[in-house]
């Protein structure tokens, strides 16, 4: 309720004319918003009760999971805004001197350079009184060098892995709104026992309510709500792999594939570039594609395969759910080529009986002194292992054993976990026992990093690699023949390559405006609309692209059965089904799936597909809509992110008197819960999704 002595008349004009002001101070970005003047309205409001600024920003987002407590950040009451005054912390000598002076009795809000955001700090400050922490942009990669796990060099990991569910953070990197964070927070003074603070006072309010703590995956896809109804409260995280088969589709035993990961992650998440850790692996697998693609391989070789994993930043999404398919799927109603439950519209995937080995690419694009590693699993003197340290080419590159006695997570551990003994495999990477990159699984992971002639060199390795290991049982002269072969069929690939400067341009900076990614998108959509009458919606890759998996459901590569009208997670009802030529199979994928299809197709000279990235506990529910699902029992992961409301938001306000101070969040709390603030806030986080319709 508003405070009961603020005039009705008044708190009625107020609520009205809000969301105006709001969108007028955001809109003004050519000189910093300014609190300490009234917003200019056609309305008069004299006073103004409280003077606001939403800010635009990149959220720490939450992620639940199956067993453990969430991931990321949230506000912890869904009924009021977080608000705390704001306290500047320029330096690490101002960071030690709150650290040190005794905690305030009122919680606050820190202000920092993201070059102060490490784990030791967060943890630091939490325990000293901060509620909240907005981080000003400053392009300073802030992690030290001690790492966690050796399979990841910073302390980045440990972030990503913490649970700061009541502790909102977010980085700010506008201009305008970090001079006006830096002035108003400035205005609140530290002394080594006292906090004093200018009157009005400046203070944050944080609207990032997602949830309860308590609650898990499983939970919250299933939550019921007070009418009894099922209404899930978050999305499983998933998307579409991509896999093609040289040859044809038929046949397709005692297979070699050459695969990588298409995702990665970073602590905000979509601040997601990862060039070395996803894009720089894509380009080289797809140049290497272009090159087997070309090639007819003796009778009697082995099938290749080239597979591109979606979600391998989370558990091995993609991965697991296409070997765990191979050996498990069963279709309880097939209809032509496709299964309607669990709806699965493409079947090829059935036709592979037998992987004999795989070859994953990883981070080769950062290295050390022009070396690659191959980290071997279960391959004798003349397996990939063999193969990719006997390869040469032209360039100075080299391939070296791993000295790990472990292999590090990728593809290949998901095929070893779901598969026999009898396969084998080999990672070539740009790493020995641990990454090199010191950007991984951050926001600095960009093309800047990137050495386009590893990527050649990479390129060029492992399409050699490949055809070597396919047809070294049946040439004459074993493996080293196969390797002689390999090296005069496959020409070397140079820096100046067409294809790998263009491909580079689009998955490294150009995203969704590159060339080749919208004609596939709209190849795609005229098709869909040819099939079905029915146009497609693609999440887009975004510009510059960001490679973090995204959610699955309808809008996002969840694929749909359209019949009679409605739109369902699957079906059994085949009869219906096959009664109207009206009724369909949906899928509507990234933009990034989409063209990475449309490539490997174009290469493969060989139709493309799909197959499903999500948990492999979770199966939609039958004649139920989409994002509907049954949850088996068991210990995968099931990471799942919240369903995000429209009015998530930063805002900064001079909160005058506590008079006035209460106004402003009964205000805020009628706006943000009363739906008045739905356009606008749409505008002022610029990482929201369609995911969230």
């Amino acid at each position: 309720m508003l405070n009961s002595q603020f005039p009705a008349a008044l708190k009625m004009l107020f609520l009205l004319m809000f969301g105006h002001a709001l969108h007028a101070a955001r809109a003004a970005t050519a000189d910093p918003p300014n609190l300490d003047n009234p917003f200019q309205s056609s309305a008069k409001l004299t006073p103004t009760p409280c003077r606001v600024h939403v800010v635009p920003n990149d959220y720490c987002t939450p992620l639940f999971s199956r067993s453990h407590p969430p991931i990321g950040c949230s506000t912890p009451s869904k009924t009021s805004a977080l608000t705390s005054p704001l306290l500047y912390l320029p330096s690490s000598a101002s960071l030690s001197e709150y650290l040190s002076a005794p905690p305030p009795a009122e919680p606050l809000t820190a202000v920092l350079p993201s070059s102060s955001f490490t784990n030791a700090t967060v943890t630091s400050l939490i325990h000293h009184s901060i509620s909240s922490i907005i981080l000003l942009d400053d392009s300073t990669l802030p992690f030290s060098s001690s790492s966690p796990s050796p399979w990841c060099p910073t302390t980045s990991c440990s972030l990503l892995n913490q649970n700061l569910f009541s502790i909102p953070i977010t980085l700010v990197s506008e201009s305008a709104s970090q001079s006006l964070l830096i002035s108003l927070s400035s205005k609140n003074s530290l002394t080594s026992s006292s906090y004093t603070y200018p009157h009005p006072r400046y203070e944050s309010a944080f609207n990032y309510y997602m949830g309860p703590e308590s609650v898990r995956s499983e939970e919250c896809l299933n939550w019921v709500n007070l009418d009894g109804e099922e209404s899930p409260q978050c999305k499983p995280l998933g998307g579409q792999s991509v896999y093609g088969l040289k040859d044809g589709d038929e046949d397709a035993s005692n297979l070699v594939i050459l695969s990588s990961k298409m995702d990665s992650k970073s602590f905000f998440h979509y601040l997601t570039p990862g060039a070395n850790d996803a894009a720089a692996s894509l380009v080289t697998v797809l140049l290497a594609t272009r090159e087997i693609g070309k090639v007819q391989v003796p009778e009697g070789s082995r099938k290749i395969g080239v597979a591109l994993f979606q979600g391998e930043s989370y558990d091995s999404l993609g991965s697991l759910k296409f070997f765990h398919d191979l050996s498990n799927f069963t279709c309880s109603s097939k209809s032509g080529a496709s299964c309607l439950s669990p709806l699965q519209p493409d079947l090829t995937f059935t036709n592979i009986s037998e992987i004999s080995s795989m070859l994953t690419i990883d981070q080769i694009g950062v290295l050390n002194d022009e070396k690659f590693y191959s980290h071997n699993y279960n391959s004798d003197s003349s397996g990939l292992d063999y193969i990719l340290r006997s390869l040469t080419t032209t360039n100075t590159f080299s391939v070296s054993s791993s000295s790990s006695s472990s292999l590090p997570p990728t593809p290949l551990t998901s095929l070893i976990s779901k598969s026999s003994s009898s396969v084998t495999g080999a990672v070539l990477s740009g790493y020995d026992e641990a990454y090199v990159d010191e950007n991984h699984y951050t926001r600095f992971d960009t093309d800047a990093n990137v050495d386009l002639n590893a990527i050649a060199a990479a390129a060029t390795l492992s399409a050699r690699a490949v055809l070597a290991e396919a047809v070294r049982e049946t040439i004459e002269g074993g493996v080293d023949a196969a390797i002689e072969w390999a090296e005069g069929i496959v020409p070397e690939i140079n820096e100046n390559d067409e294809d790998l400067l263009t491909l580079s341009n689009c998955f490294f900076t150009q995203g969704s405006e590159c060339d080749i990614l919208k004609s596939s998108v709209a190849a795609a959509r005229d098709s869909a609309i040819s099939s079905t009458g029915y146009s497609i919606y693609s999440s887009p890759l975004g510009t510059p692209p960001n490679y973090y998996v995204n959610v699955y459901s309808s809008f996002n590569s969840q694929p749909y059965v359209v019949m009679n009208g409605g739109i369902y997670g699957a079906t059994e009802d085949i009869t219906t089904f096959e009664s109207s030529t009206e009724n369909f199979i949906g899928l509507q994928a990234s933009e990034l799936e989409i063209t990475l299809k449309a490539l490997l197709t174009t290469y493969l000279n060989n139709t493309a597909h799909f197959h499903p990235a999500i948990d492999t506990a979770l199966t939609a529910k039958v004649d139920e809509s989409t994002s509907m699902w049954n949850v088996a029992d068991g210990d995968t992961p099931l990471w799942t992110e919240p369903n995000w409301g429209s009015d998530v938001a930063l805002a900064v306000f001079n909160a005058g008197g506590d008079e006035n101070k209460t106004v402003f969040l009964d205000v805020l709390s009628v706006l943000i819960f009363g739906g008045v603030l739905v356009g606008f806030m749409q505008l002022s986080s610029k990482w929201k999704k369609q995911k969230l319709l």
